[in-house]
C-alpha cells in the first residue's frame, strides 16, 4: 500500500507548477486599467496576447514533461521544476503590461512624492483614532496566538509515547519528548507577534496620504476605505490566521507523531498558501493605491483647469 505522504507530495508537485505559471496572467487581469487612447489600447492588447500565448506555451511545456515522465524518470523532475518559468513570464511580460495598464502605480509607491501638481495639501486628522481593529479583535488574536501552544503543552501531561511500540519504546519516547519541547518552544513565540503587530499597524496608519489641491471628500473616502481594508487584512492574516494554522499543525504533529511526514507536507502547503494569499492581497492593495493616485491626478487637473 502506498504511503499517503508520498501520494500527497506527488499531487502537490503536480498542481504547484501550473498555478505558478498562470499567476502572472491572473495578476495582470486584477490590475485596474485606465482608459487609454486607441494606439495605447492596441499596444496593450498585443502585450496581453503575448503574455497569454507565452503562458499557454509554458503550460504546454510543463504538460509535455509530465506526460513524458510516465516513461522517463528525469522528465518528471524537469516537470516539477518548470514553475521557474514564472520569472520570465512575470518580469518579461506581466510587469511591463501592468505598468502600461496602470502607470499611476509608479506614483502610488512613493507616497507624497507621487502627488501631481505643485500645491500639496494634507488632512489634519489623527488617523490613529480611526484604527479599524477593535479590542474584541485583539482578544481573538490573543486566543489564536496561545491556542496552539496550549494544545502542545497539554501533550506534556500524557506519557511518552502514548501507545506501546515494543522494544523501541524508550527511544521513541525520547524522540517524541524532544519534538514536544521544540514545538512547544516555537509555539510559545507566537504571542510575541502581538508585540510587533500593533507597531506595524500604527505605521500603516501614519503612511502619507497626499490630497489634491481642493481637499476632495471623494479622495479622502477612497483613502479611508483602502486604509481600512489594508489594515484589517494585515491584522487577520498575521494576527489570527497564521498563528492558528501554524500552531494547529505543530499541535497535530505533536499529538500524532507517527504521521509526521504528512503534517510536514500539510505545513508546507499551509505556509505556501499563506504566503501566496499575502502576496496577492498586497498586490491588490498596491493596485488600489495606484487607482487612488489616478483619481488624485484627475482632481488636480480639474482644479487647475477651473482656476485658469
Amino acid at each position: 500500500m502506498s504511503d499517503p505522504t508520498i501520494v500527497i507530495g506527488r499531487i502537490l508537485m503536480l498542481v504547484f507548477p501550473p498555478i505558478m505559471l498562470i499567476l502572472p496572467l491572473a495578476l495582470v487581469l486584477l490590475v485596474p486599467r485606465r482608459q487609454p487612447d486607441d494606439a495605447e489600447r492596441t499596444r496593450q492588447r498585443g502585450m496581453l496576447a503575448s503574455l497569454l500565448i507565452a503562458t499557454i506555451v509554458a503550460i504546454a511545456v510543463w504538460a509535455g514533461f509530465v506526460l513524458t515522465g510516465i516513461r522517463v524518470s528525469w522528465a518528471s523532475w524537469v516537470a516539477n521544476f518548470s514553475w521557474v518559468l514564472f520569472f520570465p513570464l512575470w518580469f518579461g511580460l506581466a510587469w511591463p503590461l501592468i505598468r502600461a495598464r496602470n502607470p499611476g502605480g509608479q506614483g502610488a509607491m512613493h507616497g507624497s512624492e507621487g502627488a501631481s501638481g505643485t500645491l500639496r495639501t494634507a488632512s489634519l486628522v489623527n488617523r490613529e483614532r480611526r484604527n479599524p481593529v477593535t479590542r474584541g479583535m485583539w482578544a481573538i488574536a490573543a486566543v489564536a496566538s496561545v491556542v496552539g501552544a496550549a494544545a502542545i503543552a497539554a501533550r506534556g501531561l500524557m506519557p511518552f509515547p502514548l501507545e506501546s511500540a515494543g522494544p523501541g519504546d524508550e527511544a521513541s519516547a525520547a524522540a517524541q519528548r524532544i519534538q514536544w519541547m521544540v514545538f512547544l518552544g516555537v509555539s510559545c513565540m507566537a504571542p510575541l507577534g502581538l508585540l510587533w503587530l500593533p507597531v506595524v499597524l500604527r505605521l500603516m496608519l501614519r503612511e502619507p496620504e497626499p490630497m489634491d489641491a481642493a481637499g476632495s471628500a471623494e479622495l479622502a473616502a477612497l483613502y479611508d476605505r483602502q486604509r481600512r481594508r489594508r489594515i484589517l487584512g494585515m491584522f487577520w492574516l498575521n494576527g489570527v490566521v497564521a498563528p492558528l494554522v501554524l500552531g494547529g499543525i505543530f499541535a497535530l504533529a505533536t499529538w500524532f507523531p507517527n504521521v509526521g511526514g504528512f503534517w510536514g507536507i500539510v505545513g508546507g502547503v499551509g505556509g505556501s498558501a499563506l504566503g501566496i494569499v499575502g502576496a496577492v492581497y498586497g498586490f491588490m492593495m498596491t493596485a488600489e493605491r495606484a487607482r487612488i493616485a489616478e483619481v488624485r491626478a484627475r482632481l488636480d487637473n480639474a482644479t487647475s483647469s477651473a482656476s485658469m
